[in-house]
């Protein structure tokens, strides 16, 4: 009989017990819908473990449980001798399974060596590699108490609390060290291109590349509020009109750091290299106005368009009209069923906004300097506040020429990033009385980026 055959004959001998214990419980005179589904559904994976088992078993035999000789090379130089067989449990979708395996020992580094956890990519926690991978997407998306649950009841795995969110945790330490390797390898192309940057004609460059960043806000536990740091890169030819108002980006990337704009600015080269930001026609960095923002855009893509966010610039223009006219402009009562009657302040202050608003559509920056300029206000906080706008609209007037960047089809505004905030932090990490620990949140953090990210290494190991 071959092994195929024996196997075939273990699997189907399992399938028979399973079969006579599913209809075993079948009480057709008072079973419900409810009731039929959730036994078929537990019979349905019953029979998916004991495939697991015979195939597991059979790669086991077949591969002499991981034995590779007498002795073996290890990481450090050392050889490692065979010694003895350990079993193990792993913890899968289907249910535990025990695995034995061939246990080697280094006397001189003082180090044991199971090569099939190396080959199965098996770590000290109980949970598979695809079980992690499932926990990790898991923990991304909802909280670690909640995602246990959902996970025990869509498989035949229940692990504690503590540790599922272990695992889960693990995951974005993985990801994290990952991600910082690639940055470190990556990292001295920015100070000396010649290292590895292909000269591309530019005849042969090809697209827009698109940059956001932007900073959020996060509760810690020894820190207080912290500004996680969010970027993302995407082409321009990956936008699509959903609808008349709204469009969508079919790849994206995500990198997320709690840490400093350096270490975000390190990560983001990383992941711009691995685009070929050098292939682009053009770069284009958005931004809403934060100094740092500006800095490591400069820093990385010295030649990349710098566009501030319209609607930003928008936002200003209208704070400071309500702060010298004294209106509001546009009003609806507390229902929201009809428009309030403008006062004669809401007006002056519409149409004062409404104009620069205007000139800033037209690119004419100069023309709403001169008109701020003009403004004599008698408060002192008003002044301070119209001096402040000139300095930002002086400071940006150079990012704030949308006439031309509509006329070249470009991006104008930073939603991408805005959205990408509440997706990547907010969504998962703000809940209410949420408070995390520093290397946890990173770990997290990481992991967010992976889950909601198109394409990237992240995103390969969590769909793996």
């Amino acid at each position: 009989m071959t092994n195929k055959e024996m196997l075939t004959d273990k699997i189907m001998t399992g399938l028979r017990q399973e079969v006579e214990r599913f209809l075993a419980t079948l009480d057709p005179s008072v079973e419900t819908l409810d009731e039929a589904e959730a036994k078929s559904r537990s019979f349905a994976m019953a029979c998916g473990a004991v495939a697991q088992r015979a195939r597991v078993a059979c790669l086991l035999e077949a591969q002499r449980y991981g034995a590779v000789g007498p002795h073996v090379a290890t990481a450090a130089g050392g050889i490692a001798f065979f010694e003895r067989y350990e079993e193990r449990w792993v913890l899968t979708h289907l249910g535990r399974l025990r695995i034995r395996r061939a246990y080697y020992w280094d006397p001189d580094n003082k180090e044991g060596i199971l090569p099939l956890d190396e080959r199965w990519s098996l770590d000290e926690r109980e949970p598979s590699p695809a079980l992690r991978r499932s926990i990790g997407m898991v923990s991304a998306e909802i909280p670690f108490v909640r995602g246990r649950r959902l996970v025990k009841q869509l498989s035949l795995s229940d692990l504690p609390e503590k540790r599922f969110q272990e695992s889960g945790e693990a995951l974005g330490e993985k990801l994290k060290r990952a991600k910082q390797a690639s940055a470190d390898m990556t990292f001295p192309m920015l100070r000396d291109p010649s290292v590895g940057v292909p000269d591309i004609p530019v005849s042969e460059r090809f697209g827009t590349l698109y940059v956001q960043m932007d900073g959020g806000r996060l509760n810690t536990t020894t820190e207080g509020w912290g500004e996680p740091k969010v970027a993302t890169v995407y082409w321009g030819h990956d936008i699509v009109d959903v609808s008349k108002d709204r469009r969508c980006i079919l790849k994206t990337e995500y990198v997320a750091v709690l840490g400093d704009a350096d270490e975000l600015a390190k990560r983001l080269w990383e992941v711009a290299c691995r685009w070929k930001w050098w292939t682009a026609e053009r770069g284009v960095g958005l931004g809403d106005g934060a100094p740092w923002i500006w800095n490591r855009a400069a820093d990385l893509f010295p030649n990349a368009i710098q566009i501030l966010d319209r609607y930003h610039a928008e936002e200003h223009i209208w704070g400071v009209g309500r702060q010298v006219y004294g209106g509001v402009g546009k009003q609806k009562d507390k229902r929201g069923e009809k428009v309030v009657k403008l006062t004669a302040k809401d007006i002056k202050t519409r149409q004062w906004a409404k104009a620069r608003v205007d000139e800033l559509e037209a690119g004419d920056v100069l023309a709403i300097l001169r008109n701020l300029r003009q403004l004599r206000p008698k408060r002192r906080a008003v002044r301070k506040a119209v001096e402040d706008l000139i300095d930002y609209f002086d400071t940006n007037r150079e990012r704030m020429r949308y006439d031309k960047y509509i006329e070249q089809g470009l991006t104008i505004g930073t939603g991408t990033i805005e959205s990408g905030i509440k997706n990547v932090v907010n969504q998962r990490m703000k809940g209410c009385g949420m408070r995390w620990a520093v290397d946890r949140a990173e770990d997290m953090l990481h992991l967010r980026a992976a889950y909601l990210s198109d394409v990237g290494e992240g995103h390969q190991l969590l769909a793996a």
